[in-house]
């Protein structure tokens, strides 16, 4: 179990992580979310000793990670920051690894081969695409075997094979009854793989609970258009709906379903020509509580709603970005056995 209690970092004058409490369950995959820049990376940065935290602690099965007997054993981390050694092989990097942590050479062809890059052991770093890189840095967690696993942004530069692939490898992992903590900035890319979530923005913790407590939050959406746009902007506000203006001239309305809206739209008489229910999804959901979807936007009786402004950015998952400089920190992320590392020959 990790418990993260009552956690602050300071920058100076920046608040990094400000009195941030969480837990994460053996078997269990817990999704440790929140805008880039809302503090992740810095908390598991302090729960493995690699910064001082200014107040809080972060402890393993009660113990904190410098007072662990044998870390590598129960503690396996791939952060944002890894790096590689762009003249080294894949091999030799474990290999260079493997005795301060206590173990033997097999294991680095084990976990090769469990990452899907035994075929490219004796490729050097320095030519290894976004995807191959991640999971290097995926195998470098797991020489150790450990109970637990912080991976940070696992899915970056994944194709959708990839990340199929790591879904399967942390659910099997957490059915070991391992404890297992994925970050990323983006629901949308870990809610198939995830248990349970910890929503974190600037910092704060701003949700902790089961993915289907996190899914019952999610709120009808609709979309309306009246011949009276005014008129209609006037008793969304009456109703206290909160909506968002819509590119014809309509209004997406949170919080109401068709039924209700038409309702008060017949009861106002009130002409709609058009009133259609929408998913909402639970990325939505993840947006809202975190600040980023503006949602009730206030809209003065008798303005005609403008066409809103730039939209979130659209989820996609990537196939291998191409690779970064030698100097380059990257993302560890992992691919299965059974597929070709992406975008590199081997």
């Amino acid at each position: 179990m990790i418990e993260v209690r009552a956690l602050t970092k300071q920058f100076g004058p920046l608040v990094a992580v400000n009195n941030l409490s969480f837990t994460a369950t053996p078997g269990r995959v817990t999704g440790f979310l929140g805008p880039n820049g809302s503090g992740k990376t810095t908390t598991l940065r302090a729960a493995l000793g690699l910064i001082t935290a200014t107040s809080g602690v972060v402890t393993f099965n009660g113990r904190r990670y410098d007072q662990l007997t044998r870390p590598a054993s129960q503690v396996g981390a791939a952060l944002e920051a890894s790096s590689f050694h762009p003249g080294r092989s894949a091999i030799n990097h474990l290999r260079a690894m493997a005795p301060g942590l206590g173990v033997d050479a097999r294991r680095c062809h084990e976990v090769l081969e469990l990452v899907g890059l035994h075929d490219a052991a004796k490729k050097r770093v320095g030519k290894f695409s976004l995807g191959m890189r991640g999971r290097l840095g995926v195998a470098a967690a797991l020489l150790g075997n450990p109970q637990t696993l912080l991976l940070d942004e696992p899915t970056n530069g994944l194709d959708p094979e990839g990340i199929a692939w790591i879904r399967q490898l942390l659910r099997a992992m957490a059915a070991e009854g391992r404890t297992i903590v994925i970050s990323s900035h983006l629901l949308s890319e870990v809610e198939q793989t995830v248990d349970d979530v910890v929503i974190i923005a600037q910092g704060r913790l701003i949700h902790q609970s089961s993915l289907d407590e996190l899914k019952a939050l999610e709120r009808p959406r609709t979309h309306v258009v009246a011949a009276d746009p005014p008129a209609l902007a006037r008793l969304a506000q009456a109703q206290g709906w909160e909506v968002q203006p819509a590119a014809d001239g309509g209004l997406t309305v949170f919080g109401a379903d068709a039924s209700v809206i038409g309702q008060a739209a017949f009861a106002a008489g009130l002409e709609l020509h058009q009133l259609a229910s929408q998913q909402a999804g639970l990325e939505e959901t993840f947006l809202r509580l975190t600040g980023q979807f503006g949602l009730g936007a206030p809209i003065a009786p008798g303005d005609q709603p403008e066409p809103p402004g730039d939209d979130p950015p659209p989820m996609s998952h990537p196939g291998d970005a191409a690779p970064p400089p030698a100097s380059s920190a990257a993302p560890p992320v992992a691919l299965p056995p059974q597929a070709g590392p992406e975008g590199g020959a081997q």
